[in-house]
């Protein structure tokens, strides 16, 4: 510029041309200081902004930072006096303009940004979904040299991009994919099933063992199911999401049957009738090879249980802490479970000995269904812990709603003529068919799950979860083996005596318990 001047007014002496290129060199200095201070304003209004915890102030002033980039230096300032060149003055100020970016605007002028690789923090984790850590995205300046546009700047976000104020771009979606191998708590019932050896009754108080039910008799077999977990971050530090998970019915079954001559088979229970007060027993297979003794028996009996359950939940996640390496956010939102026990009991047998009731049939039918539906909130924390392509995340929340629980009846017993078909079973009253009750209930949970990032966008773990419910209806607690045998099959003199056996006494519940293995695939898109 100063030499167009002098080519245009060659009057001036030269040293005002020398003059007129130490101001404007001066001009250039003073407008690459404003853009070094504009670019410090902008830096802070970011703060403002959106400040970046999890990097600190490092992120924007370090010494080392890439985020302001290289300082314009003055390569002149040290030319002694009367040394100065005028090429000197000319090739800083071409270089200062060949230098300084636009970082800022003022008018109607749109902004101007450039595409930049920030350093790597290594290991911080965007935690998404069941506790398995899923990257953030794509975060960098919006320009035609990469970034969010081409992908260059990669999905993760600990290892490849900062973002870059409101220019910046991410990828918040997660599913995850988890294969359950869980183990869910023995449940116990009364003594269903008794046998002994041929020509003894199958009493418990005789020497008969329990051939099924009784204390832990069904379940605590290993399980599979699956959980699916997805969701979308609606900003850095809140996102919504949702889960489903259930487990493959846990069923345990018993079948048997006999004339009694290789051992007698009966159900056992406690007879309160008047004249009896002792153990008894219903007699399925029975053969005392006596012809004046007790009478012999002939037929089968089955028995089964079965256990299922599921889970289906919508939670928000707002975070609370993050650093480099960790992460910590708040988890609520609403829960729901559903359990069912079902427990039956299936029995036929033909008195087949000579004398007065020879061919009498009597058969007996008992199911029962426990069934438990739980409606209610969730709160918790899930923290997560990186380090390259590990991650580890741990994930506590506590469960606290309703529990609706209902105990369905529909057992029945068919007797000799003239009673024939009747309401009840063996182990409930006649008058119960179906009772339900509302019960405040708590369910902590616990995952602890350990994930390795195999490409970009999937990773692979493998967890432990832990979840409890502290107020829980099955059906095996509910059966009453006190029971007056003459309301079952009436005494030798056809007399029944009071009171009426079994009597219900109130729905039993108790704590219930589901742990495992998990092991998962996370997919980011």
């Amino acid at each position: 510029m100063v030499d167009f001047i002098m080519q245009i007014n060659p009057v001036f002496p030269d040293y005002t041309r020398i003059l007129m290129k130490k101001n404007m060199n001066t001009k250039w200095k003073m407008l690459t200081l404003a853009a070094m201070l504009s670019a410090g304003t902008t830096a802070a209004t970011a703060a403002d902004n959106g400040y970046i915890s999890e990097y600190g102030e490092d992120a924007y002033f370090a010494e080392t930072s890439e985020y302001i980039g290289g300082l314009y230096e003055d390569g002149a300032n040290g030319n002694a006096a009367g040394t100065v060149s005028e090429s000197d003055y000319v090739d800083e100020a071409d270089s200062a303009l060949n230098t300084v970016e636009p970082v800022a605007f003022v008018g109607d002028s749109q902004p101007s940004y450039e595409h930049e690789v920030y350093p790597q923090h290594e290991g911080y984790p965007q935690d998404f979904g069941s506790g398995v850590v899923m990257d953030t995205g794509s975060y960098a300046y919006a320009s035609g040299q990469g970034g969010c546009s081409d992908g260059s700047c990669g999905p993760t976000y600990a290892e490849s991009c900062r973002p870059a104020r409101s220019m910046a771009c991410e990828t918040g979606h997660w599913l995850t994919l988890e294969a359950l191998l869980w183990f869910p708590q023995v449940r116990s019932s009364v003594p269903l099933v008794s046998t002994s050896a041929a020509g003894t009754l199958p009493e418990l108080d005789q020497g008969a063992s329990v051939a099924y039910g009784g204390n832990d008799a069904f379940g605590g077999n290993l399980q599979a199911g699956f959980r699916v977990d997805g969701g979308f971050m609606l900003s850095d530090d809140f996102g919504v999401g949702g889960r489903f998970w259930m487990l493959g019915q846990d069923s345990d079954s018993f079948s048997q049957g006999g004339d009694g001559t290789n051992g007698s088979i009966g159900i056992p229970f406690y007879d309160t009738d008047l004249s009896t007060g002792a153990e008894n027993a219903i007699r399925i297979a029975y053969a005392d090879g006596i012809g004046a003794g007790d009478s012999d028996f002939t037929g089968s009996v089955s028995a089964k249980s079965s256990f299922s359950v599921y889970a289906a939940e919508a939670y928000g996640r707002l975070r609370l802490l993050g650093g480099n390496g960790y992460r910590s956010d708040f988890i609520g939102g609403f829960s729901h479970f559903n359990i069912e026990d079902d427990l039956s009991l299936s029995a036929t047998t033909t008195q087949v000995e000579v004398g007065p009731g020879q061919g009498n049939r009597f058969s007996y039918f008992d199911s029962y269904t426990a069934s438990n539906e739980f409606y209610g909130g969730q709160i918790g924390f899930l923290t997560t812990v990186g380090r390259g392509a590990w991650t580890l995340s741990a994930l506590t929340k506590v469960h606290l709603g309703n529990m609706d629980q209902t105990l369905t009846n529909a057992s029945s017993r068919t007797l000799p003529a003239p009673a024939g078909v009747q309401e009840g079973g063996i182990f409930s009253p006649s008058d119960q068919a179906s009772i339900s009750r509302d019960s405040f209930t708590f369910a902590p949970e616990a995952n602890l799950k350990l994930a390795y990032r195999v490409r970009e966008n999937i990773r692979f773990s493998v967890g432990y979860t832990f979840l409890m419910w502290n107020d829980v209806l099955m059906a095996g607690d509910n059966l009453n083996r006190s029971i007056n045998s003459s309301y079952l099959v009436g005494d030798g003199a056809g007399v029944v005596q009071p009171p009426q056996r079994p009597a219900f006494q109130g729905l039993e519940t108790d704590s219930l318990f589901v742990h495992g293995v998990d092991l998962g695939c996370v997919i980011q898109f």
